[in-house]
């Protein structure tokens, strides 16, 4: 795709990029990992309407909270590569999340928050390392449908040359525009203006495609499934006017997991751990930080 005068994603152009850098089987992975070195583990998983700075309201509570904690850029995300893949997929993000915990030499077990398509990412790196996932919290997650996933814009983006002309017509200011998934106006321009800061490098635009063309719309229930038949004590919190995911799959998804932790946030859009950290950090920190006694054993696999 064009992308004429952009650079790309090298050492030299990532000096001065804030957080850290390191090189993986998957590509150079972008990260920031901070907290008590003692502290649990806990790592945040964003989806795909913004990169790890989605978390920046959130990672200095939890570190506060005495846990030790890692955000990261997905494959094709943020300062993250963008490898020239005809499709990225669960496996894929699942494969990348394994190197860096590795790579960063920290140890299981761990617990995963995710939002959006990094919920079900989440899941799925959950039921792809059984025992390794003590604790699971799901941000208004990916489960068995997302708003305009089935639409003719999706069906576009699939289509090859179709789907890169239309990308190659949209200006960066409409793929950085989360007018769908923020509510208020400064916190939206705000995390606007740190999205739109990844487009200024070339790729960008490839990897949205990879990303649709992959299984990211799949459902992944199957996953969800595991996550109950291990016994991961899972939290799942959503907005009511989360306009992407819709009420109906979050009943279901509670339907699957009974003993799920529950809060609605009234009011809250799609990003609601970046527009409302006040009411949401309070209800991870809980969840995160509850002794081990008071949990259900995770049962073992297999």
């Amino acid at each position: 795709m064009f992308e004429i005068g952009k650079p790309n994603l090298t050492p030299e152009t990532r000096k001065g990029l804030p957080g850290s850098f390191v090189e993986l089987p998957t590509g150079v992975t972008h990260y920031e990992l901070k907290g008590d070195p003692d502290g649990r583990r806990v790592v945040l998983i964003h989806g795909n309407a913004a990169p790890y700075v989605s978390w920046d309201n959130t990672i200095e509570d939890l570190v506060d909270a005495g846990l030790r904690v890692l955000r990261y850029d997905l494959v094709g995300h943020g300062f993250t590569d963008r490898p020239r893949l005809r499709t990225y997929d669960k496996a894929l993000y699942v494969k990348q999340l394994a190197e860096l915990i590795d790579r960063l030499n920290i140890s299981y077990p761990v617990s995963v928050v995710g939002t959006s398509q990094g919920g079900s990412i989440g899941a799925c790196f959950a039921a792809a390392n059984p025992g390794k996932v003590e604790r699971l919290a799901l941000l208004s997650p990916l489960f068995d449908d997302v708003a305009g996933s089935g639409s003719p814009l999706v069906k576009i983006l699939s289509t090859r040359l179709a789907g890169e002309l239309l990308l190659q017509l949209g200006g960066d200011s409409k793929l950085s525009d989360l007018s769908n998934r923020i509510s208020s106006p400064d916190k939206k321009a705000v995390l606007e203006s740190e999205v739109a800061e990844q487009l200024r490098f070339r790729g960008k635009r490839r990897a949205i495609l990879a990303n649709v063309r992959g299984d990211s719309f799949t459902n992944p229930t199957a996953a969800y499934e595991d996550v109950k038949a291990q016994g991961i004590p899972t939290l799942l919190t959503w907005g009511t006017q989360d306009k992407l995911i819709l009420e109906d799959s979050m009943r279901r998804l509670r339907d699957l997991l009974p003993d799920i932790e529950y809060h609605e946030i009234d009011g809250a859009a799609h990003l609601a751990h970046y527009e409302y950290p006040e009411r949401i950090n309070p209800i991870l920190i809980r969840f995160l930080t509850r002794p081990a006694s008071e949990e259900a054993p995770i049962r073992a696999v297999g």
